[in-house]
């Protein structure tokens, strides 16, 4: 098991999957959906974080400075959407793309009417694990493709439209 740090959990399977390399954030204060998400990424490749509340999260973020950060929005002790706000207008976390994965669909509307920068990604639960694996593999090709622009100088690299 490979440690990185203060809530940093161990990497399942080889670290060779599609996440390798990437670390993630889990956040959501059921702890069966977060064992859910946890081996489901972990099985990816990605290592793992995790926290119960919104403001777990932030603590959790600041030490691990994750890749990408899945949120569920309805949490005690720091609500989830709170915490969406919070690390949206943080200087050193708001850039860390956000994946909302939660249990109420009827708070969508009311994440993108948030002054904020909406998630970079919504999953409604319950959740298809191919669904989990597909969307965060988008949103971090997605930040690969903008964070190679910013390296080359703002020119785009081929096929990336």
């Amino acid at each position: 098991m490979t440690s990185m740090g203060p809530h940093l959990e161990h990497e399942h399977g080889t670290g060779n999957g599609p996440l390798a390399g990437y670390r993630i954030l889990v956040v959501d204060d059921e702890e069966d959906i977060r064992d859910f998400l946890l081996t489901l990424l972990a099985d990816a490749g990605a290592q793992i974080a995790e926290a119960g509340s919104g403001t777990e999260a932030l603590e959790v973020a600041r030490q691990v400075q994750p890749d990408l950060i899945t949120l569920d929005l309805s949490m005690p002790g720091g609500d989830g959407m709170d915490a969406f706000l919070d690390l949206r207008s943080d200087p050193a976390l708001g850039a860390i793309p956000i994946c909302i994965i939660t249990g109420q669909p009827e708070l969508r509307s009311a994440i993108y009417d948030r002054p904020a920068a909406p998630p970079e990604g919504y999953l409604d639960k319950p959740v298809a694990p191919s669904d989990v694996v597909a969307t965060v593999r988008r949103i971090l090709g997605l930040r690969d493709r903008r964070a190679r622009r910013s390296r080359d100088g703002g020119s785009a690299a081929p096929g990336d439209a």
